[in-house]
C-alpha cells in the first residue's frame, strides 16, 4: 500500500485556486487584532455608573489651552458688580481652586439600536447627579468682606457647591472582550451656593446654572469566569472638560459684590459600572475560524449567528462571509485529500475528494474529476500488478475504492473482479465447497460476461462432482443431502433434469416410506458415524458452533480462511481423525473424510 501511495503523490500534479479572506499577512493582523468583536452584542443598558476624581478651574478661557495640570487665570471665574474691582491675587494660587467630585449615572440606554440595528459603537442615553466641593476655603479680599447679616459672630469664606442634574450621553467604541474606550457629554441644571461660614457651616449665595462635561476614558471589563454573560462590571478612567455658568444668584441679604460665576476646568475621573451586553458572539467565533481558513468549522458557526441574531446589524456582512466559506471549503476539502494522501490515508483522501465534489464550482470540479480518475487508474494499475500476491478481500477492497473514486473506471473494475471471483469460485470448488462455487461462478459473469466460456467449462467439473457426492450421500442413505445436490446439478445443466427427476423420484419415495422412528434411527447412526475417536461419545451435528466442535474434540491441526464478499468459510483439519470440517458463518457445514479427497 506504501508503494501505491508513493505512486499516487508523485502522479498529483496540484493546480490549487483556493482564496483567503485575508490578501496578506499584515491583513490577517488588522482583522485578528483590531476585528475580533466585529458581531459583538452591543451594549444595550447600564444600570449605573459611579465617578470620582479631582479637579481644578478657572475662567472662562482657561480651557484655550488646557491646562492639565493647573494653570494661571486670565479671566476670572467670578464677576462683581460696578463697584468692586477683583484683586489679582485672589484665587490666582491653583489650590484654591482644586476640588473633589463624586458623579452617579443611571439608566443608561442604547435607544437608537432599536432605530438603528448596528454594533460598530453604542450610543447611550442617561440621567445623571454630581456633586461638586472645593478642598479649600479661602478669604475673601478685604475688600468684599463684609459682616455676617445672619449672624456677625461667623465670616464667609469663598467655598463654592454645585449640585448638578443632567442627561449624559455615552459613544462607546468596543474592539476587543476587554477595553472599550468612550467619549462622554452631559448637559443639565446645576444648584449653586459660593459662601459659606468658617464656624457654623452655612451657605449663602445660592444660584442656578447650566453645567456642561465632556470627556474621554477607557473602561475594562473585568473578566470573571463563573459570572453570567448577561452583563459585565467595568472600572476605567477618564479626564474631562468641565463647564459650569451661573444664570443667577440669589443675595438675599444684598451683600454681596459677586454678579456672576463662570468656571472652565478639567478633571480626572476613575470610573465603576455594570453594563449588559457587550460580549463575543458565535459569529465572533466564526470569523475567527474564517480568518484561519478553518471553513468548515466556520460555516455552521455563521448559520448559528444569522438563526439567533436575525435582526443584528451585521447580518448582510456574515451571509457574505459564509457564502465566502462554502465556495472555499470544496478547495480546502482537496486540499486536505492530498494531505490524507501524504499520511498514507487512503480511505479519507477519497473522502475528502467526495465531500469537496459535492460543493464545488465547475472549474474545480473538473479537476476533481482529473485527480479521481488518475487516482482509481492508479489503483487499478497496482491491483493488476500484483493481482496474485493481494489477498482477495483486500482486493475486493481495492476495486470498491477504485469505484467510489470514479465511476469511469467502472469496467475495468468489473473485468478484475469477474477475475477476482473466478479465481475464488475455483479454489471453493476444489476445497468442495460447491454450492459456493456455483454462487460464485455466477457472480464472476455478472460482472464479465467474456469468461463464459470458461466458467462453462468449469461448470461441467463442477456438474461431475456434483453427481459424485450425490452418489456418496446416496451410499450413506442421506437421501435428502442427494436430493439437494441433484437438484443443484439440474440448475446448472437443464438437460439433465429428465434423467435426475427420475432419480430424485426415487430418494423422495423412499424418504415417505420411512417412518419416523426410522427416521431418527437414520440420523443417529449419522451422528455416531461422525463421532470422536478416543473420546466420550458426543456427535458432530451440521450447525454446530465453533465453540461446541473445539470442546468436543479439541482445536484443529490447521486452518484455512476463504473469506468473501458472500460468507465466510473455514477449512478445520484434523489429522488425527482423519477428519475435515467446512465451517460456514461461525457454524459447522460440511464433513469429510481426508482420505476421500
Amino acid at each position: 500500500m506504501k508503494i501505491l501511495i508513493s505512486i499516487l503523490l508523485i502522479n498529483m500534479t496540484f493546480v490549487f485556486a483556493q482564496e483567503s479572506w485575508n490578501t496578506n499577512i499584515f491583513d490577517y493582523s488588522w482583522n485578528k487584532i483590531s476585528k475580533r468583536m466585529i458581531y459583538r452584542d452591543p451594549i444595550v443598558f447600564t444600570p449605573f455608573e459611579i465617578r470620582a476624581g479631582y479637579f481644578h478651574y478657572g475662567g472662562s478661557d482657561y480651557l484655550n489651552e488646557f491646562p492639565l495640570f493647573g494653570g494661571n487665570i486670565n479671566k476670572h471665574p467670578l464677576e462683581l458688580d460696578s463697584t468692586h474691582v477683583l484683586s489679582n491675587d485672589f484665587l490666582s494660587n491653583l489650590k484654591d481652586r482644586r476640588g473633589l467630585f463624586f458623579e452617579l449615572d443611571i439608566v443608561k440606554t442604547n435607544f437608537l439600536l432599536w432605530i438603528l440595528p448596528q454594533n460598530i459603537i453604542d450610543v447611550q442615553f442617561g440621567l445623571g447627579y454630581r456633586i461638586s466641593n472645593m478642598i479649600n476655603q479661602p478669604d475673601f479680599p478685604n475688600m468684599m468682606i463684609y459682616p455676617n447679616p445672619e449672624n456677625p459672630i461667623y465670616a464667609y469664606k469663598f467655598y463654592p457647591k454645585i449640585h448638578d442634574f443632567n442627561i449624559n450621553t455615552t459613544i462607546n467604541w468596543q474592539f476587543n472582550e476587554l477595553l472599550i474606550p468612550y467619549l462622554y457629554h452631559s448637559i443639565g441644571f446645576s444648584r449653586i451656593s459660593l459662601y459659606k461660614t468658617s464656624d457654623a457651616n452655612k451657605n449663602y449665595l445660592y444660584g442656578n446654572g447650566i453645567s456642561e462635561t465632556l470627556s474621554f476614558g477607557i473602561k475594562k471589563i473585568i473578566q470573571n469566569q463563573d459570572r453570567p454573560k448577561s452583563y459585565n462590571l467595568y472600572y476605567g478612567a477618564e479626564i474631562k472638560g468641565i463647564r459650569t455658568t451661573a444664570i443667577n444668584l440669589d443675595d438675599k441679604y444684598e451683600f454681596s459684590p459677586i454678579t456672576g460665576f463662570d468656571i472652565r476646568g478639567i478633571s480626572f475621573n476613575i470610573t465603576f459600572g455594570v453594563a449588559l451586553g457587550g460580549n463575543r458572539t458565535v459569529g465572533d467565533e466564526a470569523f475567527s475560524m474564517m480568518l484561519q481558513n478553518d471553513y468548515a468549522s466556520a460555516i455552521p458557526a455563521f448559520e448559528e449567528y444569522i438563526e439567533t441574531y436575525p435582526k443584528h446589524g451585521k447580518i448582510k456582512k456574515a451571509k457574505k462571509m459564509l457564502a465566502f466559506c462554502k465556495t472555499q471549503l470544496p478547495y480546502q476539502n482537496y486540499k486536505k485529500g492530498i494531505n490524507e494522501l501524504n499520511d498514507e490515508n487512503l480511505d479519507k483522501a477519497i473522502m475528502r475528494f467526495n465531500d469537496a465534489y459535492l460543493e464545488a464550482d465547475e472549474n474545480l470540479k473538473l479537476d476533481i474529476n482529473f485527480k479521481r480518475e488518475e487516482l482509481a487508474n492508479e489503483i487499478l494499475d497496482y491491483i493488476s500488478n500484483n493481482f496474485d500476491n493481494i489477498p482477495m478481500k483486500k482486493c475486493e477492497e481495492l476495486l470498491d475504492k477504485a469505484l467510489d473514486t470514479s465511476s469511469s473506471v467502472i469496467d475495468d473494475v468489473n473485468i478484475l473482479k469477474g477475475k477476482l471471483f473466478f479465481k475464488k469460485a475455483t479454489l471453493l470448488h476444489e476445497s468442495n465447497l460447491l454450492n459456493d462455487a456455483l454462487e460464485y461462478y455466477k457472480v464472476t459473469l455478472s460482472y464479465d460476461p467474456d469468461l463464459e466460456n470458461l466458467v462453462n467449462y468449469r461448470l461441467k467439473i463442477l456438474v461431475n462432482d456434483i453427481l459424485d457426492n450425490s452418489n456418496k450421500y446416496q451410499n450413506n442413505k442421506e437421501y435428502l443431502l442427494a436430493i439437494g445436490f441433484l437438484k443443484k446439478a439440474i440448475e446448472i445443466v437443464p438437460e439433465l433434469s429428465k434423467p435426475l427427476s427420475l432419480k430424485i423420484k426415487e430418494f423422495e419415495n423412499i424418504i415417505d416410506d420411512l417412518d419416523y422412528l426410522k427416521t431418527h434411527e437414520t440420523i443417529g447412526y449419522l451422528l455416531e458415524k461422525n463421532q470422536t475417536k478416543g473420546r466420550a461419545k458426543n456427535p458432530l451435528i451440521i450447525g454446530m458452533t465453533k465453540d461446541k466442535i473445539i470442546e468436543l474434540i479439541g482445536m484443529p491441526d490447521n486452518i484455512k480462511f476463504l473469506d468473501s464478499s458472500l460468507s465466510k468459510s473455514e477449512v478445520w483439519n484434523y489429522d488425527k481423525f482423519g477428519k475435515k470440517l467446512y465451517i460456514k458463518d461461525e457454524k459447522l457445514y460440511q464433513i469429510e473424510n481426508i482420505e476421500e479427497e
